[in-house]
C-alpha cells in the first residue's frame, strides 16, 4: 500500500507539472487593445509604443476623447497606420524582446475609405511578414508563431495611394511560446518524483512471512 501511495503522489506531481508547462506554453509578454488612449491624429503614443517617423499614425475609433473617425464600430480604439502628414507610418514597441519563439496575434482591417489596396509589414527581429488588404476588407484576426533573433515589434504601411489613409490595426498581443525556467523546474520535479519512487522500490528488501 505504501508503494501505491508513493506512486500516486509521484503521478500527481508529474501531471501537475505537465499541466503547468502547458499553461505556461503561451505566456503573454505584451498586449494592447488601444482602448485606454485619447484619440489623436499624428498620434504621439504614450508608454509602450513609439511612432519613429518620418511618417505618422492616427489613433482613432471609439477612444476616450479626441478624433471621431470610427470605421469599425464596436471595436474601441484602433490605429490607422497611415497618419495625417502625407507619409506612411510605423508603430513600434518601446520594449525589446529577447530571442526565442513567440506567437503574435492582432486584428487588421482595410482602410475603409475607398482607397486602393494597402500593404502592412510587421516584424520582430529576424521575423517579418506582410498582409495586403482591400479597402473594404473587414477587421480580421491574424496569428503567427515564429522563432526570432529578438528585437522590437513593429507594424508599417508601405507607400501607395492616399498616404493619409492606411490599414487599421487593433488588439496586438505577443506571447512567449516557450515555458519559463521555473516551469521546467516543476516539470523535472514530476519526473524526479517518479524516479525516486522506482529507485526506492528496487532498494526495498523483500519481506518474507
Amino acid at each position: 500500500m505504501h508503494k501505491k501511495l508513493k506512486l500516486a503522489v509521484a503521478s500527481i506531481a508529474l501531471l501537475s507539472s505537465i499541466a503547468w508547462v502547458q499553461s505556461a506554453s503561451a505566456s503573454s509578454v505584451f498586449s494592447d487593445n488601444f482602448n485606454s488612449y485619447s484619440g489623436q491624429l499624428n498620434w504621439a503614443p504614450p508608454g509602450n509604443w513609439t511612432a519613429p517617423g518620418p511618417g505618422t499614425v492616427d489613433l482613432i475609433g471609439e477612444t476616450t476623447s479626441g478624433t471621431s473617425f470610427n470605421f469599425y464600430p464596436g471595436n474601441g480604439g484602433y490605429v490607422d497606420l497611415d497618419g495625417s502628414n502625407g507619409q506612411p507610418g510605423t508603430l513600434q514597441t518601446l520594449q525589446t524582446f529577447a530571442a526565442g519563439k513567440y506567437t503574435l496575434t492582432f486584428d487588421l482591417g482595410g482602410n475603409a475609405r475607398g482607397d486602393g489596396f494597402k500593404t502592412t509589414d510587421f516584424s520582430l527581429g529576424s521575423f517579418s511578414d506582410s498582409i495586403i488588404l482591400a479597402s473594404g476588407d473587414a477587421l480580421g484576426f491574424h496569428s503567427y508563431t515564429f522563432t526570432t533573433s529578438g528585437g522590437q515589434l513593429a507594424f508599417s504601411d508601405l507607400a501607395g495611394g492616399n498616404q493619409n489613409i492606411g490599414n487599421i490595426l487593433d488588439n496586438v498581443s505577443l506571447a512567449s511560446a516557450v515555458p519559463e525556467p521555473s516551469t521546467w523546474v516543476m516539470f523535472l520535479f514530476g519526473f524526479g518524483a517518479i524516479g525516486w519512487m522506482l529507485r526506492d522500490g528496487r532498494r526495498r528488501p523483500i519481506q518474507r512471512a
